[in-house]
């Protein structure tokens, strides 16, 4: 993600880690939507989450608030707790 320690376009393939995790049902159930929604496997959409997590709570550690768009121009602010 641009201006973060997030911005790291150069990674490849050879700089992966493996974990093992323990997810709880809705954590396990948010990971069955967003790859159906997104068609990406597990794998990438696992990366993706921890790398928007981190971004929103960089960003609130600054001060700054996230907020969500919907389509009517109506917004809402995205609060991690």
């Amino acid at each position: 993600m641009p201006g973060t320690d997030l911005d790291e376009r150069t990674e490849t393939a050879t700089t992966l880690t493996k974990f093992t995790i323990n997810l709880v049902k809705r954590a396990v159930r948010a990971l069955e939507i967003a790859t159906k929604v997104t068609g990406d496997n597990r794998t990438d959409t696992f990366n993706r989450a921890v790398q928007v997590y981190a971004y929103i709570v960089q960003a609130e550690n600054e001060g700054k608030a996230v907020y969500i768009e919907g389509p009517d121009g109506s917004r809402e602010r995205l609060l991690l707790t």
